[in-house]
């Protein structure tokens, strides 16, 4: 026990270094003190990645006022107002690291008075070592007990939150019971009440009790309920006079109850001689025949820290110890032995009650978080229809305005570009609708989380436009992030609650070519699975990372008079050494070699049960990472040298397992990967999709060229090998509006010499169109009056899987001919059927290509 309930400094505390992520959790808090006192400390420790949940009525209360309101919420930090039935009222500062944790849970508030000024009471919980396991229960409670107030219908939020845990593997996977001699109790609208949960822990016949705190209920009915359970032979009760909110009245009905004065009581070291005392401790113990119980944490003596119903229970957090001598440590001889309270304290008290203003808590402002979308925003709750809120920017300048849209209530908020982009929060001034939204940035909240491994692949992402040698580093901590972690796919659920789920108008091909979704749920927002550093790796080669490069010019060759005197700079010499690029991109082809190879044992052990979302999610960045070195090959000082960072042969390896892992077979990859993603289409199978279209245009499928050959060049080259791929992918593009978005953009952005990219897109996403339409509907398929050629749908019986094939060749016999079809099952990869035993009919490339010509 030594120390652990000694005189701590939290404001020292923050300043510790080896913590990576933390969360607070308040009843109050000022802003401009955790802002620009708390954080700055923690962030300069290396805690990068925090969040601050508080009270929601409590945040309103500071946003009312334009000093005491926040102005990094949802960039630098994730703020989270919660609202439960009575208050939010837990006290918990939660830091974690690789290696250590530290856990505080006590009375303070997130106020200088909290961290510094009032008497308080604080538990610390730590873990390090080879034994951080064996200490890792009372952090997982505090992180589970904290993550059931965050707002499930924002998956970004919850992300945010879910992000305390990247890089400490400790927190994660199995840990140690509670000790039980000490551990942490909560409450919330759901579970038992504080109390029900205390008595079980209680010693045997109690000799002494003692209650400690600044709020008691009006009637005290917490005490006598505590009273009539424990039945002490003595009763102690200490208050502050000076400051406590009790009914001198009723203290006086309490039966056999010694109140006395622990104003001053708590000796401090280093506190000032003439500071004030404010006593904010909230303090149980009793004392049995055998041993002693300490209470201590968030909870007044109150209803509604202890006993209240769900529906206005506070949530609360205190710690239980059974342990001995736990009271002394604390000091409870001398609570106990304080003065009296005389009858000049309890006048004293009924004059500040009597000319205090009674408190009515009228109902106020709503505060809520909402994260940004493609049109506007997505709010942790429905809103009324109509509502209009006012976009509140940088040092609260006043931005357009915005209106929720829905029949009557929902979470969609429409929004003009320049507020989505820019507004801080969203405010109604209306008097008949008061709230405010918080907005959380969800990309700037995301370049705070993680570790070593992903600030250093933030590092190299953003620096391998000015040195190509970024790209060797890029790809070794890419195939880390890629295999070597656990942290691969999240388990948090995202489903979102009640009204939170809503649809959204994806970015399609050319109308007169667009398909209504017909996949699972096709039209909903998507969700994401990735976790980790995968997520931000996905972020980057998605949004960030390729958009920056296609826009970056190359580099601007030096003036005269820049050169003049430069062989007196760097060590006399005229340049630094520029980087071979040669040598650099033959490293790469190697090094994406190894990657492809390792994608394909992953698809392969994605056959075992549970393991498809982790294949998808896998190969969404792999394909992720081959279309951004693509993107890499534009910049002139490769393109100069015609110079490639993917070996052509190795792209179309990949091209051909991958797809066949996703959908070929009875139990495609792709099938079950919505199976365990609960029948919901996710974002990460939308980019394999989108992605895999384009390694088709990278590996030269080209459909119309080749049947303008008339099937002259069909199995010597593969090209209707790689036609029949891509039909096999076609049905899954033709209904996903992002995977083509995904495959529109990728092919304008890695043109090829004399290949028209606009009307290649466009003919191939008619091609899987008219694949779609085959397979709605095979038995509709007519056995055309000319002989198969290669290139031709031929269409099996349904006992066969895929049914709709492509015919790669055409071999005549006496009488008949023999159609050559892809088969993976076959040792050859190659079937034969007679073509008078199969229907058959035209790709159509033509009609693709029409639309082509008059677009």
């Amino acid at each position: 026990m030594e120390g652990e309930l000694a005189s701590i400094s939290l404001m020292d505390h923050l300043s510790e270094p080896g913590f990576r992520a933390s969360v607070i959790a308040t009843y109050n808090c000022y802003f401009p003190f955790y802002e620009e006192v708390v954080l700055r400390r923690l962030v300069a420790a290396g805690c990068t990645h925090n969040v601050l949940m508080m009270d929601a009525t409590r945040c309103a209360e500071a946003f009312a006022s334009e000093d005491h309101r926040p102005r990094r919420a949802g960039r630098d930090y994730t703020l989270i107002p919660v609202e439960v039935g009575g208050a939010f009222h837990p006290k918990i500062l939660l830091r974690v690291g690789k290696s250590k944790g530290a856990l505080f849970v006590g009375s303070h508030n997130l106020t200088l008075s909290g961290f510094g000024l009032n008497d308080e009471v604080t538990t610390v919980f730590r873990a390090q070592g080879a034994s951080i396991r064996g200490a890792a229960a009372p952090f997982r409670r505090a992180f589970e007990f904290l993550a059931g107030h965050v707002p499930s219908g924002l998956p970004d939020v919850v992300e945010a939150y879910e992000g305390l845990k990247l890089g400490v593997p400790w927190l994660d996977g199995p840990v140690a019971a509670d000790a039980g001699d000490r551990v942490i109790l909560t409450s919330s609208a759901t579970g038992a009440d504080l109390w029900s949960q205390i008595v079980p822990r209680m010693p045997r016949d109690v000799a002494t009790a003692f209650v400690c705190g600044p709020f008691f209920d009006p009637k005290l009915a917490f005490a006598r309920r505590l009273l009539a359970d424990v039945r002490p032979r003595e009763a102690v009760i200490g208050i502050d006079p000076a400051s406590v909110d009790i009914d001198p009245d009723e203290a006086a009905r309490l039966p056999g109850v010694r109140f006395v004065n622990v104003a001053g009581v708590p000796k401090l070291p280093h506190r000032r001689e003439d500071s004030v005392h404010y006593l904010h401790a909230k303090v149980l113990w009793f004392q049995g025949a055998d041993g002693e119980l300490l209470v201590v944490g968030s909870a007044n003596p109150s209803v509604a820290a202890f006993l209240a119903p769900p529906a206005s229970r506070n949530a609360e957090a205190v710690v239980a110890d059974r342990r001995v001598g736990a009271g002394a440590a604390l000091g409870i001889e001398a609570l106990r032995a304080a003065p009296p309270v005389t009858e000049a304290d309890w006048s004293l008290i009924a004059e500040r009650r009597a000319t205090q203003p009674a408190r009515v808590d009228a109902p106020g402002r709503k505060v809520w978080i909402a994260t940004p979308t493609a049109h506007g925003f997505l709010a942790q709750a429905p809103i009324r229809a109509g509502v209009v809120l006012h976009g509140i920017g940088e040092e609260g300048a006043v931005l357009v305005q915005t209106v929720v849209r829905g029949e009557r209530s929902g979470t969609s908020i429409d929004a003009p570009e320049g507020v989505r982009d820019g507004a801080h929060f969203l405010e109604a001034r209306s008097p008949g609708d008061p709230m405010l939204v918080i907005v959380h940035r969800t990309e700037e909240i995301a370049k705070n989380l993680g570790g070593d491994t992903r600030k250093a692949l933030r590092q190299a992402l953003g620096a391998l436009e000015e040195d190509p040698g970024q790209l060797e580093t890029l790809l070794k901590l890419t195939e880390k992030v890629i295999f070597d972690s656990d942290d691969v796919v999240r388990t948090t659920p995202l489903q979102s609650t009640g009204g939170a789920s809503f649809t959204t108008e994806p970015s399609m091909g050319p109308a007169s070519l667009a398909v209504d979704a017909a996949g699972p749920k096709a039209g909903r927002r998507r969700r994401r699975l990735a976790s980790g550093d995968v997520l931000v790796l996905l972020d980057a080669l998605m949004r960030r990372l390729g958009e920056g490069l296609s826009a970056a010019p190359g580099p601007r060759p030096p003036s005269d008079q820049e050169q003049i005197g430069a062989d007196e700079e760097d060590g006399g010499e005229l340049a630094r050494e520029a980087p071979d690029h040669e040598a650099l991109a033959k490293a790469c082809r190697g090094k994406v070699r190894r990657l492809i190879k390792r994608m394909e044992g992953q698809l392969d052990l994605a056959a075992g049960p549970d393991r498809a979302r982790r294949a998808v999610v896998q190969l969404a960045a792999v394909l992720g990472v081959l279309r951004t070195l693509r993107l890499i090959e534009q910049r002139p000082e490769w393109r100069r040298k015609r110079l490639e960072l993917v070996d052509r042969d190795d792209a179309w390896w990949l091209y051909e397992s991958a797809v066949l892992a996703l959908v070929w077979g009875s139990e495609p990859v792709a099938q079950r990967a919505l199976a365990e993603a609960d029948g919901e289409m996710f974002e990460e199978l939308s980019i394999v999709v989108g992605l895999l279209g384009w390694l088709a245009w990278e590996v030269g499928l080209d459909v119309e060229a080749s049947s303008e050959r008339g099937g002259q060049r069909g199995v010597e080259d593969d090209s209707w090998v790689t036609a029949q791929l891509y039909a096999l992918l076609a049905p899954w593009l033709a209904a996903d509006p992002e995977a083509i978005s995904i495959l529109e953009e990728s092919v304008a952005r890695t043109p090829k010499p004399r290949v028209d990219g606009d009307r290649w897109f466009i003919v191939h996403l008619g091609l899987a169109e008219r694949l779609a339409e085959v397979l709605a509907d095979p038995a509709r398929a007519a056995r055309p009056a000319r002989r198969p050629r290669p290139g031709d749908l031929v269409v099996l019986a349904e006992r066969f899987s895929p049914r709709v094939r492509v015919v790669l060749d055409v071999n005549a016999i006496v009488g008949d001919a023999k159609v050559v079809l892809f088969d993976a099952g076959d040792e050859s990869g190659r079937r034969e059927f007679l073509a008078s035993k199969v229907a058959s009919l035209p790709w159509e490339p033509e009609r693709g290509a029409r639309v082509a010509a008059s677009a």
